[in-house]
Parts: C-alpha cells; sequence; structure tokens
C-alpha cells in the first residue's frame, strides 16, 4: 500500500495523531480510525491508529516510519487490534483496584492529605476514557455491520472485542460514580470536622467568657472597685472566678444533654 493511492484528505485524517474514531468507506479502500486510551507518563492519553481495508489485505499506518504495514490478512487485523483492547481491560482493572484501595482507607479512617490532587488527576483520566471508548463502541459496531455479511470470523470475534470495549467503557463510567461518591464522601467527613471544632470552640468560649469579664472588671485602673480596701480581697475575687467557671461548666454540660 502506498501514500500516493490515498485521498489526501484521508491522508491528512491518518496523520492526525487525535483524529476521532470513524470508518469510511471510499472507492478503492475502507479507512478506519481507532483512538484508544493509553497510559503515558501515568495519564490517559487518547491515541489514533488508523487502517486501510482493501479487497485484498489489511494495512496499518505507522506514523513514525510514514509507511503502511501489512498485516495479511484478517486475522493479522484482529490480533494487532486485540492487542490494544487487551491492554484497555488491563488499564480498566488496575484503575479499579487503585479506586478500591481509596475506598478501604475511607472505611479505615485514613484519608490522603493530597486526597483532591489525586480525585482531579483521576477524573480528569476517566472522563477522557469514557468519553474515548463511547466512541470507539460505537465505530466497532459500525465496521462489524458493514463487513459481517461477508466472514463469519469477523462477525464472531469483532463482536467479542465489541463486548471488551462495551464493558472497559461500562467500567470507566462506574469509576467516575465510585470517585464522586469518595468525593462527597470527603467533603462530608472534612465538614464534620470543621463542626466538631467549631462545637468545642464554642464550648470553650461559653466558660470562658463571664471568666474574662470579671478579669476585665477588676484589673480596671480606676478607683473604689469593690475588695481593694479590705484584707482578702484577691482570694475573694479568684472564689469568684472559680464559681462562675464551675456554673458555666454545668450549664454548657446541661445544654448539651437536653
Amino acid at each position: 500500500m502506498k501514500l500516493n493511492t490515498i485521498d489526501d484528505f484521508h491522508l491528512t485524517d491518518i496523520d492526525n495523531e487525535a483524529h476521532p474514531s470513524v470508518f469510511f468507506k471510499d472507492e478503492n479502500y475502507d479507512l478506519f480510525i481507532i483512538r484508544i486510551p493509553k497510559i503515558t507518563n501515568n495519564r490517559v492519553v487518547p491515541v489514533s491508529k488508523a487502517f486501510i481495508i482493501t479487497d485484498n489485505s489489511y494495512f496499518y499506518y505507522d506514523r513514525k516510519n510514514r509507511n503502511f504495514v501489512d498485516l495479511k490478512n484478517i486475522d493479522g487485523f484482529y490480533e494487532f487490534l486485540n492487542k490494544d483492547i487487551d491492554s484497555i481491560l488491563n488499564m480498566v482493572s488496575n484503575y479499579i483496584n487503585e479506586i478500591e484501595n481509596i475506598e478501604d482507607s475511607f472505611y479505615e479512617n485514613k484519608i490522603d492529605k493530597n486526597f483532591n490532587k489525586k480525585w482531579f488527576s483521576y477524573k480528569n483520566d476517566f472522563i477522557k476514557m469514557n468519553r474515548v471508548l463511547f466512541k470507539c463502541v460505537e465505530v466497532i459496531g459500525v465496521l462489524i455491520n458493514d463487513y459481517k455479511k461477508d466472514d463469519d470470523y469477523l462477525k464472531s470475534n469483532f463482536e467479542d472485542m465489541q463486548e471488551h470495549l462495551s464493558r472497559a467503557h461500562r467500567n470507566s463510567g462506574m469509576l467516575l460514580e465510585k470517585l464522586d461518591a469518595l468525593h462527597n464522601s470527603y467533603i462530608v467527613e472534612n465538614n464534620e470536622q470543621m463542626n466538631r471544632t467549631v462545637y468545642i470552640l464554642t464550648l470553650l468560649s461559653g466558660i470562658f467568657l463571664p471568666l474574662n469579664l470579671i478579669v476585665g472588671f477588676f484589673g480596671m485602673n480606676t478607683t473604689s472597685l469593690p475588695f481593694t480596701q479590705g484584707i482578702g480581697g484577691t482570694q475573694f475575687v479568684i472564689n469568684i472566678l472559680l464559681f462562675s467557671a464551675i456554673v458555666s461548666i454545668l450549664l454548657v454540660f446541661f445544654i448539651k444533654k437536653r
């Protein structure tokens, strides 16, 4: 297969690494582009792979060398695609295990301090994966419907491959739902911690506010303050502070009990 036999418009699509999945029929060949998710630097990066299908053979376009690789027959075409789809299933399975580990840490009250950062990274990856896989399933279906009348092998095997893609797509949607549920749990847990902190501060304020008032009153630099002339004035003020503290604590516990 030579580049000069391909329509220029199609060559532009074939060279485009970000081209969405598509199946297009031409007079001399069929163009099949599938965009699949790959892991690159621990992030999901969709990559497009282009194929030219003729009456005699199946060709994969090697962008690096800018030439077509002959896959010989439908078996080679299927095996080439199936390797990528197996890698997608493994990738999704690994993500499921990672999210389950995060869930377990929630149940054990071992929440990661960097949860928000991880959540955003996972969310971005799963959204990309879900969107790309949805289009993959659709285009594989178009390919099967167009060729199944000619080849039972393609129909049976490619429907199995389509089912694997559909499963990966469903699992990516499930991962998105789990992420949202975990994020909601994280927000609820943070709100509860904040409420407990505010509650404790409110109790402390209720106890120390009367004491601050009394101390502030007797700390004024004015004349004729009570207990400044007689003996034991300081002890008397201390007794008032202790009595006020005890009354405040009892009131707090009484209100809490009610």
